[in-house]
């Protein structure tokens, strides 16, 4: 079932194609080298000095321009393993340890299904490489951390290589993106916050992974582009009305692409049943946290998009958004999974509660199945597989003009190429209903047409002056 679901999503990246600024970048690293365009694009940009390096070391083995499919399987497979680091640890903890490790392998590739179900913009989340290299790096990040914090926290004294490898963490995490590194630095604040509520002390290490958080995120700031160069290409017409008013959309938009997932509420009522069962061992009598905990896990939200966006001057696109997702669908579930140990009283009718194995299978198939996304994958992949074949003769065409040094090229527009490659594939026709579909714009790919935009990084890529849309009929 786990690769039925995932399959969809597996065969995307062969589909996928460079598109916006995958271009820009291999032009600037063509033209600067390595090191001198790791500096330009820190000092011009938003000091994502993590991510920037990740793009470059791409881009140096050319990666995007022979294997574009590489960087996203593997962005896969560090998501699914950080996910299993995480659950591994968190299982550690659990007594009697219930799930074996093919088990906790299992949950895993579910949970991976979960988080890729409640992103916000997965065309832009894996499949678009300057995008995906972006984001989901600091997703990854953000799970080893919690796993590592996890552990840091089991050590009652000093644990210094504990403490110097979520140091370099945190480093990396706020070197990603303004989002993560923003979320970061209240994640850190409600940590100090919660000691303080509980009554205990807070340890010192907790306050030196503040300290360097805020130092690292202040020197970024005064450093990078962020204040010079990429403040000022926002819209500078937005007042705090204004950014309250998109801070709320936001957080809205975060909400509904979680909250609308049958999978995620599926998860939730597995993990609140979980924590009953296991609430006769915890043996937890304190007060109820699960409302508290969730107003601050929205705060959380809210005051990070609300510092991103007054950074920012009210402009945030969808794929920022695919972070936070993440990370209010784990703390949700993380609260759902406290709210249940405390049931202690439930454990009993938990116990003479017994479903079959093939029905909890069977609604599980159903929750999986049942998302837009999945239907949405498998229409991506067919409208891919024209998208992918006019990208790749465009390819053909310009760099074949590039070589021949023809200054100029003639393509056939996005629609006549779509049009001409599905007549290639069905000579004889096919059913209008059917025809839509593969005509139309994949759904979970980023849609590009440098040649209809004039997009001069495009052009210069091929080393055109000039790329010319045919009249119909033209150019084949």
């Amino acid at each position: 079932m786990i690769i039925i679901c995932l399959l969809p999503f597996l065969l995307l990246p062969f589909l996928s194609n460079m598109a916006g600024d995958d271009f820009n970048f291999y032009n600037l690293y063509r033209a600067h080298g390595f090191w001198e365009s790791q500096g330009f694009i820190y000092r011009h940009w938003a000091g994502r000095y993590t991510t920037t390096f990740l793009n470059g070391a791409c881009l140096s083995l050319d990666l995007l321009r022979h294997y574009y499919w590489l960087p996203c399987l593997l962005l896969f497979a560090s998501t699914w393993w950080a996910i299993f680091f995480l659950l591994s640890t968190l299982h550690a903890l659990v007594p009697g340890r219930p799930f074996s490790r093919n088990h906790l392998v299992g949950l895993s590739f579910l949970f991976f299904i979960l988080f890729l179900y409640v992103q916000a913009d997965i065309a832009t989340g894996f499949y678009w490489f300057s995008s995906a290299i972006v984001y989901q790096p600091s997703f990854i990040l953000s799970l080893v951390f919690a796993g590592c914090l996890v552990r840091r926290l089991e050590v009652a004294g000093t644990a210094p290589g504990r403490d110097i490898v979520l140091l370099l963490l945190i480093v990396l995490i706020i070197g990603c993106n303004e989002m993560a590194a923003v979320f970061l630095l209240f994640f850190l604040i409600a940590l100090i916050g919660l000691y303080y509520y509980s009554g205990l002390p807070v340890p010192g290490y907790c306050w030196l992974y503040l300290g360097v958080a805020i130092g690292m995120c202040v020197l970024i700031v005064f450093t990078s582009g962020v204040i010079l160069e990429r403040r000022q290409m926002m819209n500078t017409g937005s007042g705090a009305v204004a950014i309250l008013s998109a801070t709320f959309f936001q957080l809205i938009s975060v909400l509904f692409a979680v909250f609308k997932e049958p999978l995620f509420w599926f998860a939730c009522a597995a993990v609140f049943l979980f924590g009953v069962y296991l609430s006769p061992l915890a043996g937890l009598r304190q007060k109820k946290t699960f409302l508290s905990g969730l107003i601050l896990l929205l705060l959380l939200v809210f005051l990070s998009l609300l510092t991103v966006l007054i950074g920012s001057r009210g402009s945030l696109p969808p794929r920022a958004l695919n972070n936070l997702t993440g990370w209010f669908t784990g703390g949700a579930l993380l609260l759902v999974f406290l709210a249940g140990l405390r049931k202690e009283a439930g454990a009993s009718i938990f116990g003479a509660l017994r479903l079959s194995p093939v029905l909890l299978t069977g609604m599980l198939a159903v929750l999986l199945l049942a998302s837009v996304n999945y239907r949405d994958a498998w229409k991506t992949v067919l409208s891919g597989y024209f998208y992918h074949a006019v990208q790749v003769d465009r390819d053909r065409q310009l760099t074949l003009a590039g070589h021949r040094r023809a200054g100029v090229a003639v393509v056939a527009s996005y629609e006549d190429a779509v049009e001409a490659s599905v007549r290639q594939v069905f000579p004889h026709g096919v059913f209008e209903t059917v025809h839509t579909l593969l005509v139309q714009k994949p759904p979970l790919l980023y849609y590009y047409d440098g040649a209809a935009s004039q997009d001069h990084a495009y052009r210069l890529y091929y080393g055109l002056d000039s790329i010319a849309i045919a009249p119909p009929g033209k150019v084949r």
